[in-house]
């Protein structure tokens, strides 16, 4: 009854037969002409039909398509009164707006406004006008979704601009001006746009995620009506009125709803932070769904300078420099965490969001990549989805066809999500219910009927073509690890099983990754028969028809399967036919992937371990004990090893196999937890402590048994290098200075081989020493000792007496010996005596600054290591001694300390990171050349951490080919490729070779900025 009313009302209205014809006509190709009729009705009541008679027939369409889908525009018109047609065509008729635009059609809004609540009225207003505007020329056939989404962010960007600065402006009147401290420039404020405001996809109805920051903590405002205020308070203030005037509900309806959620520490966390503070925030707490957020993360209103420049500094944080597929794994779950939370079978059809296929997949898909890949090609990092996509295609992370799919899918889905929206400006993201309501949203889509098939039916194929294509990509990088390791444990069976066909298996393992599928087919077959002279036993059988094919899945998907399979046969035959340790590798999958990973990734350790299959037990309680020990505690340990051995050999053979044993349980957390490089380096070094303790307290036993002891003596070694620095790597030599106390004339009391003098005593000490420790027993060598840094070097004694030390460094010593002891630490010996040396060579080393003429000579010495010493070419690399290695780092770092230690004690720290760190605390160093050392420095030691243990010695010099270094590239997260569309092309030698080259120039460039103008930095 209520249409037919309208109808009629409509008919007399428009008493024109060709008037009522064209009326007629354009209600029913609106979208929902019940709906049209309506608003087609009160728009004209109280205007006439001639008003109709304003809008030119271009734009005729565009105003029935608005009144037969959207009641929230077709309010907003009807509310103009007699002068909508006027403001239609202004609204309508004009072309996309910029933030610049809008932002000069608020000034007198802000101008004019004598309240918060008048300004938030003209903003709602503008709004309504706004919203009119882009709303009609959406439903226009000829505008594109990524137009309307521009269009709506820009208008977002604009109202949170012109909020801000009214917003301020008020909070100064309570409580005055906020400056930086020293009081020249005001403390900045940002708001930084996340999710689709931050991607500039903005729809209809979307909540704008933000993230308030503002700039210092320090200092106070000048006070006001109210009183002074800290920044935190000021700036609350301002964001909680900008909330308001955005976002509270009122007469006039509301701008957006803020969410902000996505800030540091979501909802428990403050309104406002400091830039320091977000930064401190994601660095020490943030996780794998905090970047992804921030991978859409973009500076919208405030200063937009302080705003890009906390993102540049927070990118390693989004971006991590090596390849990072746990993030596949970590947003896979949380996406089933949301599917699971939200959506009913039902809605998994019908919400556009978050259902199969749907937007929020789209966008894991493009955020999961970016992450995986960002921090290795920075030009995928893009916020909008669109664009991403396209990047990443550029760059052939994913294919030119995944691309287009994809793309297609989330403009159709966003251009859906548009039309749902607008209805009444709701937030909703479902399909409606009812074939009527399906057939207008069809309609509102410009869909028309073909034949037999409704709007209704051809929206809904592409809907589900959509869908489904995006769910099949989805699935494809987000579930297709989980297919391929089912895949490979099926075909591992298959190889397992036909061992006796070589002509199939040995093109099968040439399949899944073995550069020598011969010989992997034979170390198989050893595997598996076990020990050569006897046939394996029915219980090795059965363990191994388990075990075999998750062995064979384990070793291909290693960094070296050949190494891997090669060893394993080796371990394999060392053990015998002793089945028990299979079993306990089928029962323990964890322990076999480890055993697997030090078998590919440590030739060093893998050695160790084959030297004592006894040391299986290291193996298995690995995960049950802790990384971390104090020197106090190995040294506990080993005193407790050595205790019940009789003689000397005894002692020597037990602290080796202390000292292996201590290796092999910290590699397996090195190489099996992802542990840190300076733990590690601590660990070993505190390792070579306790050693060398135990070792010179069986020296001096052996040599007073010999000689009697020195009355009144004292004796320490003291730590130079990376012993110093507690910076030892595997096989690390290690720098010591042999140092006495003794009276002049004192003499040992004699023992079976007579009586020495003091300096004769020690020098036997000295001698012992590196022996017990360098020389080859049955269980090896524990360290090698370079005594090269005492004084005089190779020319000098070998041990000093405290004085003779003192006076030779107070005397005759040059400046590289200078330099070489800003690292001088007591490491065993008389602790007493140990500190009071430390004392000396702190005074000698910081005891002056540098001068040009000092500087000059470091930069002369360090460039005659790199000609002499280095041995490059275009053949090798050699990471410590070539241009921008470990050494150009060190001398910089050392040159600084020398020259500014004099002044501030704080410089004085031995480790090369540490030292870094003073130095840009002290803005000596700025923070741009701090982070690019430290992580060049962290860079370098990683990869010679990496040669170290894979090739078992000590090599600064590699090779410069790619496929050499690609276990050793894995091993510090780089990815080689494997058969996958979405995972990178390049192999893994190839990207770390490439971040070598690219780090070393950068260290370069940093080193000749301090050197090459000699008296710049005195």
């Amino acid at each position: 009854m209520r249409r037919v009313y309208i109808v009629n009302r409509l008919r007399k209205i428009f008493s024109s037969a060709e008037q009522r014809k064209k009326i007629e006509r354009l209600l029913k190709e609106s979208p929902l002409p019940p709906l049209a009729e309506n608003h087609l009705l009160r728009l004209v009541e109280n205007s006439g039909a001639k008003a109709i008679n304003k809008i030119p027939a271009a734009l005729l369409s565009a105003l029935f398509r608005v009144l037969g889908s959207s009641a929230y525009l077709s309010e907003v018109l009807i509310n103009q009164g007699k002068n909508w047609p006027d403001i239609f065509l202004r609204q309508v008729g004009n072309s996309q707006k910029t933030v610049d635009q809008h932002l000069r059609e608020l000034k007198p809004a802000f101008a004019e406004s004598n309240s918060l609540d008048e300004f938030s009225a003209a903003l709602r207003k503008h709004k309504q006008r706004e919203y009119l505007r882009i709303g009609a020329r959406d439903l226009l056939p000829s505008v594109t979704m990524e137009e309307t989404v521009r269009e709506l962010t820009a208008f977002a960007e604009a109202s949170l601009q012109a909020a801000y600065q009214y917003c301020r402006n008020e909070v100064e009147k309570d409580y005055g001006p906020l400056l930086l401290p020293g009081g020249k420039s005001p403390n900045r404020f940002v708001i930084l746009g996340m999710g689709k405001l931050g991607g500039g996809e903005l729809n209809f109805s979307s909540d704008i995620d933000v993230t308030f920051l503002y700039e210092d903590d320090e200092g106070e405002s000048s006070g006001g009506l109210k009183r002074t205020a800290t920044p935190r308070e000021f700036f609350t203030s301002v964001g909680k009125k900008i909330i308001q005037a955005m976002g509270q509900v009122t007469e006039d309806g509301f701008v957006f709803r803020i969410d902000l959620r996505l800030r540091p520490m979501g909802v428990s966390g403050p309104l406002v932070q400091s830039v320091d503070s977000a930064m401190l925030y994601y660095e020490s707490w943030g996780q794998c769904w905090e970047r992804a957020a921030l991978i859409k993360a973009r500076p919208v209103a405030g200063d937009l300078e302080l705003g890009a420049n906390f993102l540049k500094e927070i990118e390693p944080f989004i971006y991590r420099r090596y390849l990072d597929y746990t993030t596949v794994d970590e947003l896979r779950h949380l996406k089933m965490r949301i599917e699971n939370e939200l959506l009913n079978p039902h809605e998994k059809e019908r919400n556009i969001k978050l259902g199969y296929g749907g937007i929020r997949e789209i966008e894991f898909f493009t955020q999961a990549l970016q992450l995986v890949n960002g921090g290795y090609e920075p030009r995928v990092r893009e916020p909008s989805t669109l664009r991403a996509l396209a990047q990443l295609a550029q760059y052939k992370f994913i294919p030119a066809q995944d691309k287009d799919k994809l793309s297609d899918a989330y403009r159709f889905l966003r251009q859906v999500e548009h039309k749902v929206q607008m209805v009444q400006e709701g937030h909703v993201h479902s399909i409606p219910e009812g074939k009527d309501e399906e057939q207008a949203l069809a309609r509102r889509l410009g869909y028309t009927q073909v034949k037999k098939q409704t709007a209704r039916d051809l929206f809904w194929k592409d809907h589900r073509t959509h869908t489904t294509t995006a769910r099949s990509i989805f699935d494809g990088l987000f579930y297709g690890a989980q297919k391929e390791i089912a895949d490979g444990a099926a075909k591992a069976g298959t190889i397992w099983n036909d061992l006796d066909r070589p002509e199939l298996i040995i093109g099968e393992l040439d399949k899944i990754g073995f550069s020598d599928p011969a010989k992997a087919y034979e170390n198989l077959l050893a595997l598996r028969e076990g020990e050569v002279y006897s046939p394996p036993s029915p219980k090795r059988l059965k363990v191994m028809r388990t075990l075999g094919p998750a062995l064979i899945t384990e070793i291909a998907e290693s960094s070296a399967p050949d190494r891997a399979l090669l060893n394993l046969s080796g371990f394999s035959h060392r053990i015998g036919g002793r089945t028990g340790f299979l079993t306990l590798l089928a029962e323990n999958p964890e322990t076999m992937r480890l055993l697997i990973t030090l078998f590919a990734d440590s030739q060093f350790l893998t050695d160790l371990f084959l030297n004592r299959p006894e040391l299986i037990d290291t193996l298995i309680r690995v995960d049950l004990t802790r990384f971390e020990k104090s020197k106090d505690e190995m040294l506990g340990e080993l005193r407790a090893a050595l205790q019940d051995q009789n003689d000397l050999e005894a002692k020597l053979n037990a602290l080796r196999r202390y000292k292996t044993e201590e290796f092999i349980r910290i590699g397996l957390h090195d190489l099996g937890d992802a542990i840190e490089l300076e733990p590690v380096l601590i660990q070993l070094s505190n390792l070579a402590e306790a050693c060398l303790e135990c070792a010179l307290q069986i020296t001096i036993d052996e040599i007073q048994e010999r000689f009697g002891a020195i009355p009144k003596r004292r004796f320490a070694l003291l730590g130079m290098g990376k012993m110093g620095g507690r910076e030892l790597d595997y096989n690390s030599d290690l720098d010591l200075v042999f140092i006495y106390d003794a009276d002049d004339d004192a003499q040992s009391r004699g023992g079976s081989k007579g009586i020495l003098g003091a300096h004769e005593f020690y020098v036997r000490v000295g001698q012992k020493l590196i022996t017990y420790l360098s020389a080859a027993t049955e269980e090896g060598i524990a360290y090698k000792l370079d005594m090269q840094l005492r004084p005089s070097g190779k020319a000098g004694p070998l041990v000093s007496s405290l004085d003779a030390f003192r006076e030779y460094h107070k005397t005759s010593s040059l400046l590289w010996e200078r330099q070489a002891l800003i690292k001088a630490r007591s490491v065993a010996g008389d602790p007493a005596l140990g500190k009071e040396i430390e004392k000396i060579t702190e005074s000698f080393a910081y005891g002056q600054g540098l001068t040009s003429k000092g500087v000059g000579e470091i930069h002369h010495l360090r460039m005659r290591m790199e000609r002499e010493l280095a041995g490059e070419d275009e053949t090798r690399f050699n990471l410590k001694k070539g241009r921008g290695g470990l050494v150009d780092i060190e001398f910089l770092t050392q040159m600084l300390q020398l020259t500014h230690g004099c002044r501030h004690p704080e410089l004085r720290r031995r480790e090369t990171l540490q030292a870094l760190k003073a130095l840009k605390d002290k803005k000596i160093l700025p923070q741009s050349e701090h982070k690019l050392l430290s992580n060049g420095y962290l860079f370098l030691r990683r990869l010679d951490h990496r040669l170290r243990l894979e090739r078992d010695q000590s090599i600064d010099a590699f090779a410069r080919d790619p496929g050499r270094l690609d276990g050793i590239a894995q091993g510090m997260g780089y990815e080689t490729a494997k058969k996958s569309r979405h995972k990178q092309t390049a192999r893994a030698g190839q990207k770390l070779l490439r971040d070598y080259e690219a780090r070393r120039e950068r260290i370069r460039a940093c080193y000749e900025r301090y050197f090459l103008p000699k008296d710049k930095y005195l």
